[in-house]
């Protein structure tokens, strides 16, 4: 019985031109590769996301944090993956457009490399200072970086991360001077503890800190305000512009990906974003859900790959 079945859908398959294999996806536990560790907000976004899927597809969803490279090292292996659906990346603005277009060697074109499946989510940046820093507004602080030109620094987790380069816009932008100091790790540290005066974070990793009084959010990235920030003005509300920062997150596989696949992906990540329950999660977290087609998250990276070239170009940055 069970190899007439087979032999049916493998039939089935080939008279509608789709594979057999395609038609039993998936057939074995699905991995999802995250380029970040354990705990940050893609990883909280994604495990929430994975739980659904498994639940759609029928088949175990395993997340994989294989953190290091800007997360280029989990995309680069997703790249080389066999297209069966099997190994999924969950890219970030990191890999699949920042530092592929800021490294002088890449090693993957993100419009090239793989398939999109699906954008997730979208969130806002928060300009951050110390609460004892004497500027509540982006007009105080670039009053107190024109008064010490060169004595402010700002923290990134590194040369062409978003952090780094949407500082860089903002220092464009107001024609302020101040200093860059990549770290690896530990960059609420190095703000809280006094050695670095500011920084863009993305949320909601500065929540905490903020309710907590210890850190001061002088300007919000993106068109409008945040509702888990309402009094924080954006920074095109303060008169600065010119500075598009954002972070975002997608579902992807290697290049050549089936269609079916892909649109089986697509609407069972859809379906779990619409429940109320993770929308509501993601609304905690300061982000939105923002789930479209596979054409559109596709023009989206492509659209971000050729910004953030044209971003780095300006600020003369360039990574190994």
């Amino acid at each position: 019985m069970k190899a007439t079945r087979a032999l049916l859908v493998a039939l089935l398959g080939t008279l509608l031109g789709i594979p057999a294999a395609v038609q039993a996806y998936p057939d074995k536990p699905v991995r999802i590769l995250l380029g970040f560790q354990a705990g940050g907000p893609p990883d909280l976004v994604l495990r929430q996301i994975a739980a659904r899927l498994e639940a759609a597809l029928g088949q175990p969803v395993v997340v994989e944090n294989r953190p290091g490279a800007s997360g280029t090292i989990a995309a680069a292996a997703v790249a080389r993956a066999e297209p069966d659906g099997h190994t999924l990346l969950f890219g970030v603005a990191a890999n699949l457009a920042v530092a592929p277009a800021t490294m002088r060697v890449p090693p993957y074109d993100p419009v090239q490399a793989f398939t999109p499946i699906v954008e997730v989510a979208r969130g806002a940046y928060v300009w951050l200072v110390r609460s004892e820093a004497p500027a509540r507004t982006m007009a105080e602080f670039v009053a107190w970086a024109r008064e010490r030109p060169g004595a402010l620094n700002y923290a990134s987790p590194g040369l062409g991360s978003v952090h780094h380069l949407g500082t860089e816009m903002l220092k464009q932008s107001t024609g302020i001077e101040i200093v860059h100091v990549p770290y690896t790790g530990g960059l609420y540290t190095a703000l809280l503890s006094g050695q670095v005066d500011a920084m863009f974070e993305s949320m909601p990793g500065p929540l905490p800190h903020l309710a907590s009084g210890k850190l001061r959010a002088v300007a919000v990235t993106g068109s409008r305000r945040l509702a888990l920030l309402p009094d924080v003005a954006t920074l095109a509300e303060q008169g600065i512009g010119g500075v598009d920062v954002s972070s975002w997150w997608g579902l992807v596989g290697p290049a050549g990906l089936p269609a079916p696949v892909v649109a089986r992906l697509n609407a069972a990540v859809r379906q779990a974003l619409a429940e109320p329950e993770l929308k509501a999660s993601l609304d905690r977290m300061g982000i939105a859900a923002s789930p479209g087609t596979p054409a559109e998250f596709g023009a989206f990276i492509r659209e971000q790959r050729d910004r953030w070239k044209a971003v780095a170009a300006r600020a003369g940055t360039a990574t190994e």
